[in-house]
């Protein structure tokens, strides 16, 4: 017999609720002699991660690092075209003579 697939759905607003449930226990933590003792670092991680879910933080893109524009090097008296970086066109990858 095969089982049946339920469709897993995990919104925002559940991240959300479920990291207020977070604040509010890590605010009433009880240490010892049940005195309460709340956890100031997990508070402000939840309160760090509802502000991601509602785009309050942007995150750089590290995917894609940063490059230098590089035309073309002269070594022994030749140029060596690497033509390297944005907004360059690659017309040879081969040392030339100079021009």
């Amino acid at each position: 017999m095969a089982k049946k697939k339920k469709d897993f759905q995990y919104s925002k607003i559940d991240s959300f609720e479920n990291l207020e449930v977070v604040q509010e226990m890590a605010l009433n933590r009880k240490g010892k002699d049940d005195e309460i003792s709340p956890d100031i670092s997990t508070f402000l991680k939840a309160e760090e991660l509802k502000g991601k879910l509602c785009g309050l933080y942007s995150e750089k893109d590290k995917s894609q690092p940063s490059i230098n524009q590089m035309g073309s090097v002269k070594i022994d008296g030749k140029n060596l075209i690497i033509n390297v970086g944005e907004n360059l066109e690659i017309k040879d990858d081969r040392i030339a003579p100079n021009t």
